[in-house]
């Protein structure tokens, strides 16, 4: 198996567990965050362009949704 192959294995995994153990939305959006930075971050070298690529927008639309969620937070502590 490639290196390529084992770090979008990963991932699924990664995924497929965050999704079976988060209690709710909010939670599994973040763990999936990280686990998308952490394959971005390990896979640097071994992932094609374009998948980097899409794993990039990925994360660029999980960051923006994870602002969102702390700043309801944010707003809900305040109120």
């Amino acid at each position: 198996m490639a290196m390529r192959e084992n770090v979008v294995l990963f991932l699924a995994v990664w995924i497929v567990i965050a999704a079976l153990i988060s209690p709710s939305v909010e939670i599994f959006l973040t763990i999936a965050l990280i686990g998308i930075l952490i394959t971005l971050e390990i896979g640097e070298f071994y992932l094609p362009r374009d998948v980097k690529s899409s794993l990039k927008l990925s994360a660029y639309l999980l960051l923006l949704a994870f602002a969102f969620i702390v700043a309801r937070k944010v707003y809900e502590v305040i109120k």
